[in-house]
């Protein structure tokens, strides 16, 4: 039994001296903190100490983060905006300027349908076309020749004038050798 009890009382003195030298319980060897009662530490992980868990800054990270969450999604709306607008400018633009056009198209075909009035109005009030109906009649829209009869009457009407302008000059070059004989 004395076996027993000087191994419980070693133990318990190994224990002891253990303890004091390794704690395990947080005990700060530096001295007293305030109030004269020893400091205590959680040596898990300083949380105190460590930027990353303390609860204000992380209530200013999280502050931060939603700034520019909110930052950047205003800046994305109004990209948005700004390309919606741009593309409605462009879509009225194109239809100011189609407009433009149709009124531009719309003016040239009053100017020349007035040039046609005037024409006509300038051809009735001529004296020779006046009396000379069948001149009228060939203008009328049913009594037009279509395009290869007008060639083909244009193309005879300049061989005509080449064949004439050639026997003139044959006679003006007969005359001259009549002349000098």
């Amino acid at each position: 039994m004395a076996i027993k009890a000087l191994f419980v009382s070693l133990i318990t003195s190994l224990l002891a001296v253990g303890c004091v030298a390794f704690p395990d319980d947080g005990y700060d060897s530096r001295g007293y903190g305030s109030y004269g009662h020893p400091v205590y530490r959680d040596y898990d992980y300083d949380r105190a100490y460590d930027a990353r868990y303390d609860p204000y800054k992380d209530r200013q990270r999280w502050e931060r983060e939603r700034a520019y969450r909110i930052q950047q999604q205003r800046i994305e709306q109004q990209r948005r905006e700004n390309q919606l607008k741009n593309h409605r400018w462009q879509y009225e633009k194109a239809k100011r300027d189609q407009l433009k056009k149709q009124q531009w198209e719309q003016d040239q075909r009053k100017k020349w349908q007035q040039a046609q009035r005037k024409n006509d109005w300038d051809n009735k009030t001529k004296p020779e076309q006046r009396w000379n109906h069948s001149s009228m009649k060939d203008r009328q829209w049913g009594n037009r020749p279509d395009s290869k009869q007008w060639q083909q009457r244009q193309q005879q009407n300049q061989q005509q004038q080449r064949d004439k302008k050639r026997d003139d000059r044959r006679k003006a070059d007969q005359n001259k050798e009549q002349g000098k004989n």
